[in-house]
């Protein structure tokens, strides 16, 4: 609650001092320059979303991960980062962002700040991921393991099993405006605000953070028609800590807001 007072009280104190600075102001921009500029700084407070479907590439398994394909007793059928594309449920919240322009012109350059979730659905839906006590093969206790749930969860029915990410990101993104049509590609830098695991039914949630690596960088790419278009999203850094896998993400969907 603290940071998303700051937040706000940040975008108060900008539009203060555009109005200091008589600068024009409507619903979603804040304007920050002068009318003579040879650049236009605006603060876009819009919040465009972003619905989508991930899945992941680069699929090997290394270290301990590799070692546990290999166990029937805990990886049961399938490999146990396969996952089910069409559950695997994005959505991203572009809270502001910082957009710089030539007057008149069709380039446009942006600054944001994202907030995104990520949701996997497991094919093996017998498996979690837990934080088991080291082994010879793991060796190491924070390295979340796969884990069958029914030895938690006798009567667990098997449906569903899925791993979670949050993220808060600064997506750098440069837009070609051709009217009606805008066509942008950028990258993100973002920091992993918790991630977890879950299953149902019966309904348990279990923090998972360290499964997961701390950072992501990812580029993007898009086009739009109004406040409606699509776009493709790839992870240039792992999910997960390399030492384990090199797992990257694929996201694609709908932009929803300019």
């Amino acid at each position: 609650m603290k940071r998303i007072l700051t937040f706000f009280a940040v975008l108060a104190g900008l539009a203060g001092l555009a109005n200091a600075q008589d600068k024009a102001i409507d619903l979603n921009d804040f304007s920050l320059s002068k009318d003579d500029a040879r650049i236009e700084t605006h603060l876009h407070v819009a919040f465009p979303m972003y619905f989508g479907w991930s899945t992941l590439t680069n699929l090997n398994y290394k270290g301990a991960w590799n070692y546990s394909i290999a166990a029937p007793a805990t990886v049961n059928s399938s490999p146990f980062l396969d996952t089910r594309t069409g559950k695997n449920f994005v959505y991203g919240l572009e809270m502001a962002a910082l957009h710089f322009s030539k007057p008149g012109g069709m380039l446009d350059v942006s600054l944001g700040l994202r907030w995104t979730f990520m949701d996997f659905t497991l094919a093996n839906s017998a498996l979690t991921f837990r934080n088991q006590t080291p082994t010879s093969y793991n060796g190491n206790a924070k390295e979340f393991m796969p884990y069958p749930i029914k030895a938690e969860a006798a009567n667990y029915d098997g449906r569903k099993s899925k791993i979670h990410a949050n993220y808060l990101g600064i997506p750098l993104r440069l837009t070609l405006d051709c009217g009606k049509v805008k066509v942008f590609a950028g990258a993100s830098a973002e920091y992993l605000i918790s991630g977890y695991t879950k299953y149902k039914f019966p309904k348990y949630r279990q923090d998972a953070t360290p499964m997961f690596n701390r950072f992501r960088a990812t580029v993007e790419a898009g086009v739009q028609y109004g406040i409606l278009g699509f776009y493709a999203n790839y992870g240039l850094t792992t999910l997960f800590p390399d030492s384990l896998s090199d797992a990257r993400t694929l996201t694609f969907g709908i932009v929803l807001g300019r």
